[in-house]
């Protein structure tokens, strides 16, 4: 009797390692080429590589702790709100650009999204994957996610073609260093004709572009943890987190073969106070700068038939 929460799922599973396929046995999942074996817990497959990084797991489970602290300032307060409002955009944006089930899909870099849920009660196969196991079993648990995988976004344990929607939402600025290995990964999961959904911190945000765009990243990284040592941040980035440019990331996947490449508007500006928000607001009356300068950049892509 299967332990997975969703029996369909291990038929979307490959070992992190090598690529294999994998079967259960015993509670557990196993690779037949190179004998790895995987906990299943609580319904949830962890595949984890060899390799993982076990330092930078912690620092994202200590981000995904902090992400559960409440927010009380003002400032802080109206920036959940605008976090909030820039996911739903970023949804409603999948939403207008998908065909009707059956379709799968992957978020990968989930995190405690719980948008899922219109997707999954509508009748597609959605599949949240994450490096943090608590945030997957709190969509299993408060949710209802069915589907959830444990892993490292280095090693995605998933067979190639497998998904028809692959969509991510700030990940790709924490591995900004790699962005062609990573995208050229998410390429490698969907199916010919099958669409990307992008959502990352932007470099030429209206509010952050000189610091990101001008500052030595050293100099920019011993500014960024002073100040929130100072504030006493409870909610302060990762020292290895940077803003990406969209333009860079656009170059990337025309030259992986993507096709089709769109920005699409957004109004919500997160990391800011009332104040600059309706500096914004005022500003984002033209759609250069809501595509180009809000502090997030959404975009679609259609992986290219062979």
């Amino acid at each position: 009797m299967t332990n997975l929460t969703d029996p369909e799922l291990i038929h979307f599973l490959a070992c992190p390692d090598c690529g294999s396929g994998l079967f259960e046995a015993e509670n557990r999942l196993k690779c037949a080429s190179c004998n790895r074996d995987y906990e299943i817990r609580n319904g949830i497959p962890l595949l984890y590589p060899k390799d993982i990084d076990r330092e930078r797991l912690r620092e994202e489970e200590s981000l995904a702790e902090m992400m559960k602290q409440p927010r009380l300032s003002r400032k802080d307060r109206f920036s959940s709100v605008q976090w909030e409002n820039s996911k739903q955009e970023f949804w409603g944006m999948v939403r207008d650009n998908i065909e009707a089930p059956p379709k799968s899909f992957i978020n990968i870099g989930c995190g405690y999204d719980a948008c899922f849920g219109e997707f999954q009660q509508g009748g597609y196969v959605f599949v949240n994957f994450d490096i943090v196991y608590d945030m997957l079993a709190t969509l299993q648990r408060d949710v209802g996610a069915t589907s959830c995988v444990a892993g490292d976004v280095n090693r995605l344990p998933f067979k190639k073609h497998a998904f028809d929607y692959v969509a991510s939402i700030d990940v790709i600025h924490h591995e900004s260093h790699k962005i062609p290995i990573l995208l050229r990964s998410f390429g490698n999961l969907l199916k010919p004709g099958g669409l990307l959904f992008l959502e990352d911190l932007n470099a030429w945000g209206l509010f952050q572009s000189v610091k990101s765009l001008l500052l030595p990243r050293p100099l920019h990284r011993f500014l960024r943890s002073t100040y929130h040592r100072l504030r006493h941040s409870s909610h302060k980035p990762a020292d290895y987190e940077f803003p990406t440019s969209l333009w860079h990331v656009k170059n990337v996947l025309e030259g992986l073969g993507f096709c089709d490449i769109r920005v699409h508007p957004n109004n919500a500006y997160p990391n800011i106070g009332p104040a600059s928000f309706q500096i914004y607001e005022f500003l984002n009356r033209i759609e250069w700068v809501r595509k180009y300068q809000n502090y997030h950049y959404m975009l679609s892509a259609i992986k290219r038939h062979a």
